[in-house]
């Protein structure tokens, strides 16, 4: 069965490039959990683990999410067995991606993956192609599997368990699988690893100057904060530079050398470093359970129901120290401010300073997700005759559903903390907070408890529990898909039979939320959920053909085309169209030729077209008046938007040398390019676009009766233009070791993969980004756009002998930068431009495994080394002074993992 088509038949290939991983290849490379292998194809780029995702604000923590091509995980369709699971959250570029941490592992035999578009053949969300997780359906006997890992680091503690039964009954009618697991992960807190220090960042370069000889970006090391501490710095005044250590002692402290308002080189760097509050790694807790019964009705028909249920528990016991970038006003008086600093206030007259803080003592946000999915599938399938051949048919109900839970410990409340660190003396002597003591009770705050900020170990527990709480959000993701299809040979023609497929499917979409008060009002430091209602139907009708041309002729031993196209009517947006395609040329037994064409799409999710988003305030430069201005922003989804159009051409040749067995090459073009892709400008973006001319975003301006702006409205718009091209080459050799010499033993067995990126181009009509090689984060950067590595690549070497194999893989990308706009320069001789920068290079990376697997009877244990030599990441410099340096979604951070494992059959 081949992904690539909804037709298969002997003797046919399908033009659909297909990369796979069958049991041998998840045998070879144990993970803690399946997706982390399949992302190490290197079609994928950017995928997310559910341990490396520490955002509390898009509602994907702990989650793991697939990104093929790296255009974005809700442009990758995730299939089990064929049929559509319901996606993890709503919102952002991960809006309705599958999490795929749940999956019966146990009973998956082979997993395939369609590197191109493929919505005219599944549906939308293909765009940038499939990932389909094959399941044995007639597995039989019992195994179970255990498996305890942990870095070489001593941190990181994980296990799995799991158990798979599959069971025949009624003479052999029927049949009954089973498969359970259960997996935790331990949290690594902070950061304790030594490529995380020294802290360096990409700030703009403050010795700048048109014509000087300095580059205008600038890479710095021993990178700190000017404006905070972790028991607080006065950032302002004739007191500047007094911060509070423990018990509220103050020193002074030694500003480096300031760039871009916050950041500086030196001085006292590492007191003012908040990135190492970030945990590394989440904590979590997974179960599942996955059910499936079949039973043979009669001998052209089969009946199946499943059921899955999982439920999977994330802790990031870190995200945030709760930080106040030197806004912060201490009038004089504060009964904490320290003896010596209020008498030299009274002596200068200074009546308030501002300090900047991270309010060390209160410990950082935290983050809490649990995900519990629940998946019905029934159906039946079966083959009847017609038109004088046999068709085969299937029909099925899905029924998804991802109730959703998030919570934010910990979680800074700004109003109160502002209220909480104006203490003054109260009538009685009491430190009280100042709304409390002034003579107008109507705006008393009774709860009010003073906030003691100035220093280390000197904030109280009540304090505390008044300035911080819990914000939490619950959401019901609900998916319903009815379809039906079938497959034949109609009849055939000179070259051999023509196939059909033809079906129609109808899937509802809907999400359901409620969120706790102080998030709707926006009062946190971090989340701020808003509840989202909001759903959606579309009926599809799809059919696809295999029609062949010629076969047995000269430079064609068999030529194929193969055509699709579906209809598909959203209830929001309308009916659009989608076809593909395809060549299948096999010249002669060795080469192959292989091409497609397609029109695929991308649906707007629920969160972009439903999102309730958040609201706030603030200010705005407005260039109709040239004045700053206070306005509202709301934020929320925007039911307008249109699907994203993607066009598809792709290219390859396979050979298959007769001379050399077992030797396949197979090299592929793809290009992908996307109109109407959906894009969120900033509140700033939108008004200085409705001032150069773009009318539709004037829309999004309200304005008053005296022309002063009263709101903004930030909504999803179908603005970008995207395009992905590039090439993927994958080659795999068996032989015998016997063939170099009859005096070895075992089989060697080769298989590497390569893709190598040409083009990743995004724009907007008005600014453009090239993302090709972009490894690192960009300052300044237009907002948008797609990043890839310029090359990634998979290989491994397998020896086999007997019960024992072992197999070496190498993975890793190549060289990146930080922007393609930058230009590097030697400071002191770089050339007058904005777009300047001293270095501008991220070296590239090359990880090693090792995996050795010995067989027992009906048993196999294995010991594996994932990153064997202990790889640091590349050193990449920071943009955010919170999650520190490194890239999450491209690099492994954790270091040198041991895995030990064993799999038994009975």
């Amino acid at each position: 069965m081949v992904t690539g088509s909804l037709i298969s038949r002997s003797g046919y290939d399908a033009p659909t490039p297909v990369s796979a991983l069958g049991e041998e290849a998840l045998r070879q490379m144990p993970v803690t959990q399946i997706g982390e292998l399949v992302d190490r194809l290197p079609a994928f780029q950017g995928s997310q683990n559910s341990r490396n995702n520490v955002s509390i604000s898009d509602g994907t923590s702990g989650t793991n999410l697939l990104d093929l091509r790296g255009m974005g995980a809700n442009r990758t369709l995730v299939l089990l067995d064929g049929k559509r699971v319901v996606g993890s959250s709503i919102g952002g570029s991960r809006g309705g991606a599958v999490d795929i941490s749940n999956f019966p592992s146990g009973l998956v035999r082979r997993v395939e993956v369609i590197t191109g578009g493929a919505s005219a053949t599944y549906g939308a969300d293909a765009l940038a192609g499939v990932v389909n997780f094959m399941l044995d359906k007639d597995y039989t006997g019992f195994k179970v599997r255990a498996q305890g890992s942990m870095t070489t680091h001593g941190d990181g503690e994980a296990y799995q368990l799991g158990f798979t039964g599959g069971v025949p009954f009624a003479d052999d009618r029927g049949h009954f699988l089973i498969d359970v697991e259960r997996g935790y992960d331990a949290a690594i807190e902070g950061k304790p690893r030594d490529w995380a220090d020294p802290l360096s960042a990409l700030v703009r370069n403050s010795d700048y100057a048109p014509g000087n000889g300095q580059p205008f970006y600038k890479i710095i090391d021993d990178a700190g904060l000017s404006v905070v501490t972790r028991g607080g710095l006065i950032v302002g005044g004739p007191l500047r530079g007094t911060q509070f250590q423990n018990g509220g002692t103050p020193v002074p402290f030694e500003f480096g050398k300031i760039h871009s308002g916050i950041w500086m080189e030196g001085g006292d760097w590492e007191t003012s470093t908040i990135h190492k509050a970030t945990g590394l790694a989440m904590e979590q807790e997974r179960d599942s359970i996955f059910l499936r019964t079949s039973y043979e009705l009669t001998n052209d028909t089969n009946v199946y129901g499943e059921f899955m249920y999982s439920d999977s528990h994330s802790v990031n016991p870190g995200t945030a120290l709760p930080f106040r970038l030197g806004n912060v006003t201490i009038r004089s008086g504060n009964p904490f401010i320290p003896a010596s600093v209020q008498s030299a206030m009274d002596a200068q007259g200074i009546d308030s300073f501002l300090m900047g803080t991270v309010n060390g003592d209160a410990g950082a946000a935290q983050f809490e997700g649990r995900r519990e999915l629940q998946r019905l599938v029934v159906g039946a399938e079966g083959a009847f005759d017609a038109f004088g051949s046999s068709w085969d048919w299937d029909v099925s109900y899905v029924d998804n559903e991802n109730d959703i839970t998030q919570k934010t410990p910990n979680n800074l409340i700004n109003s109160r903390y502002n209220l909480a660190v104006d203490a003054v003396v109260g009538a009685n002597g009491q430190i009280v907070c100042r709304i409390n003591a002034d003579s107008n009770p109507a705006n008393d705050n009774s709860d009010c408890v003073p906030y003691n900020n100035m220093g280390t170990g000197v904030l109280s527990p009540a304090a505390k529990d008044f300035v911080f709480d819990t914000g939490w959000a619950t959401m019901l993701l609900e998916q319903e898909v009815l379809s039906g299809a079938v497959v034949g040979e109609p009849f055939e023609n000179w070259a051999g039979p023509v196939s059909l497929a033809f079906g129609a499917s109808y899937r509802t979409e809907e999400v359901a939320g409620e969120t706790s008060e102080l998030d709707q009002q926006g009062v946190f430091l971090g989340g701020n959920y808003n509840p989202t209602f909001g759903d959606y139907d579309v009926t599809e009708f799809y059919a696809e053909t295999v029609v062949p041309l010629l076969k047995d002729v000269a430079l064609a031993q068999q030529v194929d085309i193969n055509g699709a196209f579906r209809s598909t009517d959203y209830s929001t947006s309308g009916q659009v169209d989608t076809w593909k395609l395809g060549l299948s040329w096999r010249v002669n037994d060795d080469v192959r030729v292989r091409a497609t064409r397609s029109r695929d799409i991308r649906a707007p999710s629920l969160g972009d077209l439903f999102d309730a988003g958040t609201s706030g305030t603030g200010s705005i430069d407005d260039p109709f008046t040239g004045e700053t201005t206070q306005y509202i922003s709301q934020t929320r989804g925007n039911v307008n938007v249109q699907p994203e159009i993607g066009d598809t051409t792709g290219i390859g040749v396979i050979y298959q040398p007769s001379w050399l067995p077992e030797f396949s090459l197979s090299v592929d073009y793809y290009n992908i390019e996307v109109s109407d892709a959906i894009l969120t400008v900033g509140t700033q973006e939108i008004l200085q676009r409705c001032f150069d001319g773009n009318t539709a975003l004037c829309d999004s301006v309200i304005r008053g009766s005296d022309g002063l702006i009263d709101m903004i409205v930030v909504q999803p718009q179908n603005l970008l233009l995207q395009e992905a091209a590039g090439w993927d080459i994958e080659a795999s050799y068996r032989f015998p070791l016997s063939n170099i010499s009859s005096g070895l033993q075992g089989d060697l067995s080769f298989r590497a993969m390569v893709t190598l990126i040409d083009k990743l181009n995004t724009t907007d009509g008005k600014s453009s980004h090239d993302g090709v090689g972009v490894t690192g984060p960009e300052r300044d950067s237009p907002g948008f756009g797609l990043n890839s590595a310029e090359n990634r690549y998979l290989a491994n070497v397998t020896y086999a002998n007997g019960p024992f194999d072992a197999t070496l893989t190498a993975r890793g990308m190549g060289s990146g930068v930080y922007s393609n706009r930058y230009v590097q320069c030697d400071i002191g001789s770089c050339p007058t431009s904005t777009n300047t920068i001293n270095d501008n290079h991220i070296d590239s990376i090359t990880y090693f495994d090792l995996a050795l697997n010995y067989q027992i009877g009906e048993g196999r244990v294995y010991v594996a080394l994932q990153n064997m030599l202990d790889e640091d990441p590349p050193h990449v410099a920071t943009t955010s002074f919170w999650s520190g340096p490194g890239n999450m979604g491209f690099y492994d951070r954790m270091g040198r993992i041991v895995r030990v494992g064993v799999n038994y059959d009975f």
